[in-house]
C-alpha cells in the first residue's frame, strides 16, 4: 500500500506517482480532533512518514487484536501466579544483584530495550527517523515503550517491583489511556509503521480489544479508538507483559512452583501502593513517574483535582502572607528578583528595581487568584458529579450539565498551563542558571532602564541536548500542551527530575533557583490537573471559551472582562511608586546593619515600609479587579482581597504590639537578650498565631527533664497562658524525641533554637512519626499528606514544602515559616506536643 520509494543516490528522499499516492490513501471515517488520534488525516498521508504501510482486512485486523489481547492476558496471569507464590524471592534476587548483573538480566530478557530515558529526544534528532524503508523491530520496540529503559531499572530496584505490582494488579484496559498517551509524539511525527483499517477497537470493559465499526458517539466519548493507533497500544501492552514475564522467569529460573509461598515482604511493600527511588526518603510522584504508579482513573476523580488545586492555593496564600508580614521573606524575594544577569549588565536606576519587584508581586497575586478560580470550578464540577454520579459510566454519554462543567474545567486548565508556560519562559533571562544563554543589549533609543533581551542559544539541536540537558529540558517546557509534536510536559518534568537526581554537581543543581522552582511547581500542578481530566472517560464534548462567557462564576467574569479590554488597568508608574517604598530598606546595600535596639528600630521601619508597599499594591489589585465596571460583585472583590490584607488582621496588629513592647524593653535594659524571629522581621519576638481557635497551655510540672536545647534562656519574655481545658488535653500530641526536636526548631523559644538548621531527611522522618506521608510532587516540591485525624494535628489534609536546593538543609528562616504554616493548617503549636515516654 505504501507508494513511496527511495530516490536512488539520496539518503532520505522519496518519490511516488500521483496515481499510486491517491490509491494508497486510507480515508478516516472522521477528521475531528478526537478521531485524528486514531487515524491519519487524508492530507497527511501525502508525506512519506504518514503513509500507511499496508491496508489489512477486517479478518486480519480482528486476528491481530485478539492475538495481542490474549498474549497480554496470558503473560499477566503467569506473572500474577508466580508473584503469588514467590514474590519475596523475586525481590531478594533483584535487590542483591549489582547494577551490572541487573543490566545483564534486562538485556537477556529484552535485547531491544532502550539504554536511557532520553531515547525519544535523542531519536527526534536522528536522521534515521526519516528512513521509512529501513525501520527495524528494535527501534519499534523502543518507540512502543519509550519510558522503559535499562538505566532507571538497574539503578532503582523498586521500579521493577512497581512495574510488576501495577501491571498485574490492574488490567490492560485500565492502562489503555496511559499506554496510548506514551505514543503521542511517535504517532504525531510518523515514526512507526502503521497499518490501515477503517474499523475501530473497543478500549474498555469486558469487550476490550474487540474490532467494531466506527461510531460517532462512541468515538467522541473515547470508548473506541481507530485501529491504526489502537493496534499500537495493544502491541505495546503485549510487548511489556512479555518482557516482564521473561525477567521474572529469569529471576526464578531455579525455583520450583511447588515450593512454599514466600510473599510477606511483597505484601508489606505493596500495601501502600507507593514506592521510593534508591536514596530518597519520599515516595515518588505518580505525575512524573506514571509508568511506575497506579494507572489513571477512568472516571474523573474530582476530589483529587480539588485537593491539588486547594493545596497549591494554600501554598500561594502562605507565600503572599510571608511577603506581607515577614521582612526577611520580602528581603529574600527582593534579592532574588534584582540579582540577575540583566540588571548587572544595564545597571539601572532604583526605579527599575522597584518596578520589577512590584511586577513580580502582582504576578504572584494573580497566580493565587488563578488557583482560587480553578478551585471554584473544581467545586462546581464536584457538586454536579455528586448530583449525577449514578448516571456517569464508561460507554454512556455524560449528563449534559456535567459534560459542560467538565469541558469548562478543561478549558481553564489548558489556559492555565499556557499561562504557566509563558510565566516560566519570562523567568529564564533573569535566572542565574540560564542567563548566559541570553544577550542584553541597550540601543541608542532606549533609556537607562530599558534593554533588549535576545536568546543566543540554538536549543533545539542534538548537540544542545547532549551538551546541556538541563537547559534543553527547561527550554522545551514552555511549549503548548495541545501541540502533538511537542514533548509532553509530564515527560519533560520526569527528565528534569532524572537529570537533577543523577548529577552530583552542586553547581548544576544550583542552576534551578527557588524562584524558577516556584514557577515550575505552578506549571506542573496545572498540567497534572489537565492530564487527569483528559485521561478520564467518557470524554466531555470539545468546547470553546466563548460558550462560558455568560457563566456567573469568578473565572468567567474575569474572562469576560479581559475579552472586552485585555490591557491592564494600571501604569508602570503605579508599580514604581509602590516598589520604591521597599528600595531603601530591602535592597542589598541595606540588608544587614545594626544590632539590639538599632536592629529593632530598623526592623520596625522595614515593617512600616512593607505596610506602605502593600497599601499601594492593594489599590492596584483592587483597581484591576474592578476593570470595566462591575463584573465582580463587591463581596467577591472583598473576598479576593483578603489574601493581600494581612496587615488588617488582629494577628498582625498583635505582633506589632509585641515588637513595640520588645523595643521598649530593650530601651530600659539594653543587656536583656532578645529572641530573634526571622519569620516576622530582622529581630524582635513574634507572637503570631494563625486565625484558628486558640489553644493555650498552663505551665506543667514535668516529672522528666526537658529535651536538650529546650530550656528558656534567662530574661526571655514569656506569654501569659490560659488554664488548660479538658478539650485541650484530648488534642495533645504524644511525640517521639525526634519530633520534639523538630518542633522546638519550628517554634523556637531561645536564641540557640532560633539559629539552628535541620537536615531535610530528619524533618521528613519527624512528620512521618506523626502520621504524614511524604510524596515527591515534582521538582523540589514534596507533598505531605495526613489522613489520620488523631495524629499530628486536628485535621487531615495536605501541605507542600519545598526540599531545600541544592543542599537539603532547612535554614532557620524556612523552618519558622514552615512552623507558621503548620499552625495555620494543622493547628500546631509548641505547647501541643509532649514527649511520649514509651518511645
Amino acid at each position: 500500500m505504501r507508494p513511496f520509494q527511495r530516490v536512488p543516490g539520496t539518503e532520505c528522499s522519496f518519490s511516488t506517482t500521483l496515481v499510486a499516492l491517491h490509491a494508497s490513501i486510507g480515508h478516516p471515517p472522521c477528521s475531528c480532533e478526537d478521531c485524528e488520534n486514531g487515524f491519519y488525516l487524508s492530507e497527511e498521508q501525502n508525506k512519506p512518514e504518514f503513509s500507511y504501510r499496508s491496508r489489512i482486512s477486517d479478518k486480519e485486523a480482528r486476528r491481530l487484536c485478539k492475538e495481542y489481547v490474549d498474549q497480554a492476558d496470558a503473560d499477566r496471569a503467569r506473572l500474577a501466579s508466580r508473584l503469588a507464590s514467590h514474590a519475596d524471592v523475586v525481590m531478594n534476587q533483584w535487590r542483591k544483584r549489582g547494577e551490572e548483573k541487573r543490566e545483564a538480566a534486562l538485556r537477556a530478557a529484552a535485547p531491544d530495550m532502550s539504554d536511557t530515558p532520553w531515547m525519544v529526544p535523542l531519536y527526534s534528532y536522528d536522521p534515521d527517523r526519516k528512513l521509512i524503508d529501513a525501520r527495524t523491530f528494535s527501534r519499534r520496540y523502543k518507540l512502543l515503550l519509550p519510558w522503559l529503559n535499562i538505566e532507571v531499572l538497574k539503578k532503582n530496584p523498586a521500579v521493577l517491583y512497581a512495574l510488576l505490582h501495577y501491571r498485574t494488579r490492574y488490567t490492560p484496559q485500565s492502562w489503555a489511556a496511559f499506554d496510548s498517551k506514551q505514543l503521542r509524539i511517535s504517532w504525531a511525527c510518523g515514526w512507526l509503521d502503521v497499518d490501515f483499517s477503517p474499523k475501530c477497537v473497543i478500549m474498555h470493559g469486558a469487550r476490550y480489544g474487540e474490532l467494531v465499526k466506527w461510531d460517532e458517539a462512541a468515538a467522541h466519548r473515547g470508548d473506541i479508538l481507530g485501529f491504526p493507533r489502537a493496534r499500537l497500544v495493544l502491541e505495546a501492552q503485549a510487548s511489556l507483559l512479555a518482557t516482564l514475564r521473561r525477567i521474572v522467569d529469569g529471576l526464578l529460573k531455579n525455583i520450583d512452583d511447588s515450593q512454599p509461598q514466600r510473599t510477606e515482604k511483597w505484601r508489606d511493600l505493596t500495601a501502600n501502593e507507593a514506592f521510593k527511588f534508591t536514596g530518597e526518603i519520599e515516595f515518588w510522584s505518580p505525575y512524573t513517574n506514571p509508568a511506575f504508579s497506579r494507572p489513571p482513573t477512568a472516571i474523573l476523580d474530582i476530589e483529587r483535582l480539588l485537593a491539588l488545586a486547594k493545596t497549591r492555593l494554600d501554598a500561594t496564600a502562605d507565600h503572599l502572607w510571608n511577603l506581607q508580614c515577614s521582612a526577611v521573606s520580602m528581603r529574600q524575594f527582593f534579592k532574588q528578583v534584582i540579582e540577575n544577569h540583566v540588571f548587572r549588565k544595564i545597571k539601572p536606576d532604583p526605579q527599575a528595581f522597584a518596578i520589577r519587584v512590584a511586577t513580580e508581586v502582582f504576578n504572584d497575586v494573580l497566580s493565587h487568584l488563578q488557583w482560587r478560580w480553578l478551585e471554584i470550578e473544581c467545586r462546581h464540577v464536584q457538586g454536579l458529579y455528586q448530583l449525577f454520579r449514578d448516571n456517569i459510566s464508561i460507554g454512556h454519554p455524560l449528563p449534559p450539565q456535567y459534560d459542560r462543567a467538565v469541558g469548562g474545567l478543561e478549558i481553564i486548565a489548558v489556559n492555565q498551563v499556557i499561562n504557566g508556560a509563558d510565566a516560566l519562559s519570562l523567568v529564564y533571562p533573569f535566572s542565574p542558571g540560564l542567563s548566559h544563554h541570553y544577550e542584553v543589549k541597550q540601543e541608542p533609543s532606549m533609556n537607562k532602564n530599558q534593554a533588549r533581551i535576545d536568546q543566543i542559544l540554538l536549543n533545539n539541536t542534538r548537540h544542545a541536548l547532549q551538551d546541556d540537558p538541563l537547559t534543553w529540558v527547561l527550554m522545551q517546557l514552555p511549549g503548548m500542551p495541545d501541540t502533538q509534536t511537542h514533548y509532553d510536559h509530564a515527560e519533560l518534568f520526569s527528565l528534569l527530575q532524572h537529570h537533577l537526581a543523577a548529577t552530583a554537581s552542586f553547581k548544576e543543581k544550583n542552576r534551578v533557583d527557588s524562584h524558577m522552582y516556584s514557577k515550575l511547581s505552578d506549571l506542573m500542578t496545572c498540567h497534572e490537573i489537565l492530564v487527569a481530566i483528559r485521561f478520564c472517560r467518557p470524554w466531555s464534548r470539545n468546547r470553546d471559551i466563548g460558550e462560558f462567557l455568560t457563566e456567573n462564576r469568578e473565572k468567567w467574569k474575569r474572562a469576560r472582562s479581559l475579552e472586552e479590554d485585555p490591557q491592564p488597568h494600571f501604569q508602570l508608574e503605579d508599580l514604581e511608586t509602590a516598589g520604591m517604598k521597599l528600595v531603601p530598606y530591602f535592597s542589598q546595600a541595606t540588608a544587614h546593619r545594626a544590632i539590639a535596639r538599632d536592629s529593632l528600630l530598623r526592623s520596625r521601619k522595614a515593617g512600616q515600609a512593607l505596610e506602605e508597599f502593600w497599601t499601594s499594591m492593594r489599590g492596584i489589585i483592587r483597581d484591576e479587579l474592578h476593570r470595566n465596571g462591575t463584573f465582580f460583585s463587591k463581596e467577591e472583590v472583598d473576598s479576593m482581597m483578603v489574601v493581600v490584607s494581612a496587615h488588617n488582621t488582629p494577628e498582625y496588629l498583635d505582633r506589632i504590639r509585641t515588637e513595640e513592647e520588645a523595643l521598649s524593653s530593650l530601651s530600659q535594659n539594653i543587656h536583656q537578650p532578645a529572641i530573634l524571629n526571622p519569620l516576622s522581621s530582622d529581630a524582635g519576638q513574634s507572637n503570631f498565631k494563625a486565625d484558628l481557635p486558640s489553644r493555650t497551655r498552663k505551665e506543667k510540672v514535668k516529672s522528666r527533664p526537658m529535651l536538650d536545647g529546650a530550656a528558656v534562656a534567662p530574661g526571655t519574655p514569656t506569654l501569659e497562658l490560659a488554664p488548660e481545658t479538658p478539650s485541650d488535653v484530648e488534642t495533645q500530641i504524644r511525640a517521639t524525641p525526634r519530633v520534639m526536636n523538630i518542633v522546638s526548631l519550628l517554634y523556637p523559644q531561645t536564641p540557640a533554637e532560633s539559629s539552628k538548621s535541620v537536615n531535610w531527611d530528619d524533618f521528613v522522618r519527624a512528620l512521618g512519626d506523626v502520621g504524614f506521608t511524604a510524596r515527591n510532587n515534582g521538582g523540589s516540591a514534596v507533598l505531605f499528606e495526613k489522613s489520620n485525624k488523631n495524629e499530628g494535628g486536628d485535621s487531615s489534609g495536605k501541605i507542600i514544602f519545598h526540599r531545600p536546593h541544592p543542599v537539603a538543609k532547612i535554614d532557620p528562616v524556612m523552618l519558622h515559616s514552615m512552623g507558621r504554616r503548620m499552625t495555620k493548617w494543622f493547628g500546631w503549636t509548641r505547647e501541643r506536643f509532649a514527649l511520649d515516654v514509651d518511645t
